[in-house]
């Protein structure tokens, strides 16, 4: 019995050892020490891979759309020609990767499915001013971005039609295009407040502004920016046209880039932001070359003293203050392309703080 005691002691002695060699991690082997004077290498940089920048940059030039509508209307495009405002954005586009806003080779496309088609067949890189689709974004491979302008349906009347809001529209005949989301968004409008409206419709859009002119409608239903343009055609009784205050059917118009080269349509983004941001914090035209010397964080970002972003993108560490500089903040994009030419507000295009829609991400 006692010899039967030692041996299955001396067993389990055994087996518990070797479970314990089995189950022990070996320890962890500390790196070597450096010795005086070696080079020890620094973690591998970011290296962002566009091949769509890559292009850019190779060529020499950014082949950017823009949409300048027919004076006849086409059934599709419902905004008016902000056709010098989205050039200004190629503008911005260009002198942040390039340098120099006149490497924009800017291409002007008499609507959004002309201008779509040469975004996907590679014609350009970037395309200013589309409405955003989730139908041709899918179907086309298109990636829509960031906000460039908000457009509203409005209403344009004589200043001296007694039509002070839309209240006022019972049994007032109004002028729009025929099916157009305009005259669709104003009927439904106006049944939901439980208000009759005449409404004539118009399939060329020259008949249409004729018709506003010339009084033989009380008032026109458009969206902002084609009543605008419409307006300026009136000549000298451009003056006597005011919008009603009201404002319906929101439709964002964007930038716009193939949607296989992500890293790219980011930096666009970004790109938007910067304007927006620049005019937030203050930067203009004139002083952007001063806003180095800030030290808010805002101005550090926009300016490049923070290099996360230039590093993620791969764009020069300046590539805001050079699209700043070229172009000036989005603010004064706006007045110079929009407010002064069509003597619109900026509404819904003034920045968030001033109660508006343009609100940048911040940039990092």
């Amino acid at each position: 019995m006692t010899k039967f005691l030692l041996f299955a002691a001396s067993t389990l002695s055994l087996f518990i050892g070797g479970v314990s060699s089995v189950c022990a991690a070996p320890a962890p082997q500390a790196p070597p020490a450096a010795h005086a004077g070696e080079f020890t290498p620094p973690a591998a940089p970011l290296t962002p891979a566009s091949p769509t920048l890559d292009r850019i940059r190779a060529s020499g030039k950014l082949d950017c759309a823009v949409i300048a509508p027919q004076d006849d209307w086409n059934g599709v495009d419902i905004h008016g020609n902000l056709s010098a405002f989205e050039t200004e954005i190629c503008h911005a586009v260009a002198a942040a990767v390039l340098g120099d806003p006149a490497q924009a080779a800017v291409q002007a496309f008499p609507g959004e499915p002309e201008t779509v088609a040469a975004l996907r067949s590679g014609r350009v890189q970037l395309a200013v001013g589309l409405s955003p689709s989730t139908g041709v974004a899918v179907a086309q491979a298109i990636t829509f971005g960031r906000p460039v302008y908000f457009d509203t349906v409005r209403i344009l009347t004589h200043k001296d039609s007694g039509i002070h809001d839309a209240a006022d529209l019972q049994d007032r005949l109004v002028c729009a295009m025929d099916l157009s989301f305009p005259e669709v968004t104003v009927q439904d409008e106006m049944r939901a407040r439980g208000l009759r409206l005449a409404l004539q419709s118009h399939s060329e859009q020259g008949e249409n502004d004729a018709a506003v002119a010339v009084r033989r409608c009380q008032a026109g239903a458009g969206m902002e920016t084609r009543l605008a343009a419409s307006r300026t055609n009136f000549h000298g009784f451009t003056p006597n046209f005011v919008f009603l205050p009201e404002r319906w059917g929101l439709s964002p118009m964007v930038v716009a880039t193939r949607n296989d080269d992500p890293l790219w349509s980011r930096a666009v983004d970004d790109m938007i932001d910067a304007l927006v941001e620049a005019e937030s914090l203050g930067v203009t035209q004139a002083n952007v070359g001063q806003a180095g010397a800030r030290e808010d964080i805002g101005a550090r970002e926009l300016t490049g003293k923070d290099i996360a972003v230039p590093r993620a993108f791969g764009l020069p560490q300046d590539w805001a203050v050079r699209a700043v500089a070229a172009v000036g903040n989005y603010g004064e994009i706006f007045d110079r392309t929009i407010g002064q030419p069509y003597h619109l507000d900026r509404g819904l295009n003034a920045l968030w703080s001033s109660g508006g829609l343009m609100a940048p991400e911040p940039l990092h």
